[in-house]
């Protein structure tokens, strides 16, 4: 269903009670062949901070990309869930959940991955992303790669499937738990949660959101347990414009 044209009960429909939950990639951000090729257009951080604004500083970033890469997409220090929720985020107070990832882990797969052409290791201060967006034809094998280095691990991993990108991440961690963290904590609690995201790894926040009786949104066209739909990053950013002119319209 259209995100615009929202079919809910009266009060989902008070834009000036919302949390405001957002991924990055897909979702805010048009994809790019590599993360540190993404832009950020010139006037979607002033709209964030518009939002936090109206809704009495209740919108936080929920993103696969680590906390230091979040800060160099968006600087401010805002509230954020990085690393899949593994790095979380709130008032500038900063909490890692899980164990330190094994740098050992690390080197083991980049040896391992030597003749894997088009693969791009990417370090993370809790995670490891093998992204193959420049060779998908090396999907099975990098599959099969992460899959053996978490079972190899000396800590308790998941595997994350993402667009072209398999993550290793602590076990016990994802997005909705991210979510509902927030909303135990003010500005967030007592809040009606709203996230919107794309890929595979957001489903576990759509699920979190629904089960809250939230507004959960998917970007694109795939199977998803969001409940609405907006079909593009520039969609997203035009239906942000349009809801931070509706909550500065309420009375």
């Amino acid at each position: 269903m259209d995100f615009d044209v929202i079919d809910a009960r009266p009060r989902l429909l008070d834009w000036a009670a919302w949390a405001l939950f957002l991924d990055i990639d897909g979702t805010l951000l048009d994809l790019a062949p590599a993360p540190d090729d993404v832009v950020v257009p010139a006037d979607l951080p002033q709209r964030l901070e518009s939002l936090s604004r109206r809704l009495s500083g209740a919108v936080a970033l929920i993103s696969g990309r680590s906390l230091e890469n979040v800060d160099r997409l968006f600087p401010g220090g805002r509230d954020v869930a990085g690393t899949h929720g593994v790095e979380w985020r709130r008032s500038g107070k900063v909490d890692i959940v899980g164990a330190p990832w094994p740098d050992e882990l690390t080197e083991w797969i980049r040896e391992e991955a030597r003749h894997l052409t088009g693969l791009l290791l990417e370090r993370k201060p809790c995670s490891l992303a093998l992204h193959f967006a420049a060779n998908p034809k090396i999907e099975a094998e990098v599959h099969s790669l992460a899959m053996t280095a978490a079972a190899l691990s000396p800590i308790a991993l998941k595997l994350v499937r993402g667009k072209n990108v398999y993550e290793l991440v602590p076990a016990g961690t994802d997005k909705g738990k991210a979510i509902e963290r927030f909303l135990s904590v003010p500005p967030y609690a007592g809040r009606i949660p709203v996230f919107i995201g794309d890929d595979l790894t957001d489903e576990d926040g759509f699920k979190t959101i629904n089960r809250l009786g939230g507004l959960s949104a998917h970007v694109g066209s795939r199977a998803t347990a969001a409940r609405y739909r907006l079909n593009s990053p520039e969609e997203v950013r035009h239906w942000l414009a349009r809801l931070d002119s509706l909550i500065g319209d309420a009375p």
